[in-house]
């Protein structure tokens, strides 16, 4: 069997992620503009359709009263010639404005009737849509960083130079480029985090140099403005670590294209120490399993978060949380248990789905 694949382009993967990207603008502009409409006329019956019947039941009481008048002065004053008069044209006025009046009170009453209605229905459809809603704000956006991955790991692949008897030259650029293709593709299957768990443990806390991080060039991708709400969103006990709390950081770790933040256990004897590691997800452990302590600084959470303001929301999850960021954004966040919290709560109702009260440590 060929140990290889051949790879012409990426065109297809290309093109799927720019349909599901143009589906979730085109929905979840549908959406917005129909629950607008929806608002806007249930505003339009709370406020201005109650003033304006309202106003048109004064008047038109008005009028009634005004036509009563004119009939009950046609009967009481004689004509010149000492007759009756007749008040039929004037009965025939007071008809037409009792039937206005009426109108009017009908019209406030439907206004009324139809308002907690309107509120009612409004809601079902807030109710009926939020799984879909959920998904175009939530689950695409996971979906298109996924597809992203794909992507660049099949690029890199396609990217190899192949040899005539089939096998893959031995350059430099080539082996990068495989080398990348698989720690791409390694990402999106693997489950296994323990040695990054190990890592953190193996980290000496203590005696960390102090390090300027604010002019460094960082590697892997930002957390976007898109993934910070649902990072906020992530059902745990939050505890903020105060602005001048350390931590360890792994040295040279903005050149690396995947990194990873753990909380664990403050050092011991290291003064204002949130417990943070900020480190490559590059590990090694020996034949024991044993991991060396990586080399270190130490910076302050206000320093961290000046030189990664997009860090902000993870630096609050409680300890035993592990996030891993990588070229695309967020790639997974583990909870104690190592249970995947980043794509697991965004399959919960959206009643579940919450913003957790935020308490400083």
């Amino acid at each position: 069997m060929s140990t290889w694949a051949r790879v012409d382009n990426v065109d297809a993967l290309q093109a799927f992620r720019q349909s599901l990207v143009r589906f979730a603008e085109t929905t979840g502009t549908a959406l917005a503009d129909a629950e607008s409409e929806a608002q806007r006329v249930l505003v339009w019956l709370e406020t201005e359709a109650q003033t304006y019947w309202g106003g048109q039941i004064r008047k038109r009481h008005d009028e009634v009263e005004r036509c009563k008048d004119a009939v009950r002065q046609k009967k009481l004053f004689k004509s010149p010639t000492g007759s009756t008069q007749s008040a039929a044209d004037e009965e025939k006025l007071l008809k037409m404005a009792q039937r206005r009046l009426e109108e009017a009170e009908q019209k406030l009453k439907n206004v009324r009737r139809y308002s907690p209605k309107l509120q009612k229905e409004l809601s079902n459809y807030k109710g009926g849509v939020q799984r879909l809603s959920t998904g175009v704000s939530s689950d695409v956006p996971v979906a298109v960083a996924r597809l992203d991955k794909m992507i660049a790991a099949v690029r890199a692949y396609a990217g190899l130079t192949i040899s005539s008897t089939g096998t893959i030259a031995e350059s430099t650029e080539a082996a990068k480029a495989m080398a990348r293709a698989a720690a791409t593709l390694a990402s999106l299957g693997t489950k296994d985090y323990s040695a990054l768990r190990k890592k953190t443990k193996a980290v000496e806390r203590a005696g960390a140099p102090a390090a300027d991080l604010r002019l460094e060039s960082w590697s892997d991708g930002l957390i976007s403005d898109r993934e910070r709400p649902l990072v906020a969103k992530i059902e745990a006990a939050r505890t903020i670590p105060g602005p001048g709390e350390l931590v360890a950081v792994e040295k040279d770790v903005w050149k690396s294209e995947r990194v990873y933040l753990e909380r664990g256990l403050p050092g011991e004897g290291v003064a204002d120490d949130s417990g943070w590691f900020f480190g490559t997800t590059e590990s090694e452990p020996d034949e024991d399993g044993k991991v060396t302590p990586p080399q270190r600084v130490g910076v302050t959470v206000a320093h961290l978060t000046e030189a990664r303001p997009d860090l902000v929301e993870v630096l609050a999850l409680p300890r035993g949380y592990l996030a891993i960021i990588d070229s695309t954004g967020v790639d997974v966040v583990l909870d104690e248990r190592g249970v995947d919290v980043w794509s697991g709560f965004l399959e919960k109702s959206p009643d579940q789905v919450g913003r957790n009260d935020v308490k400083p440590q």
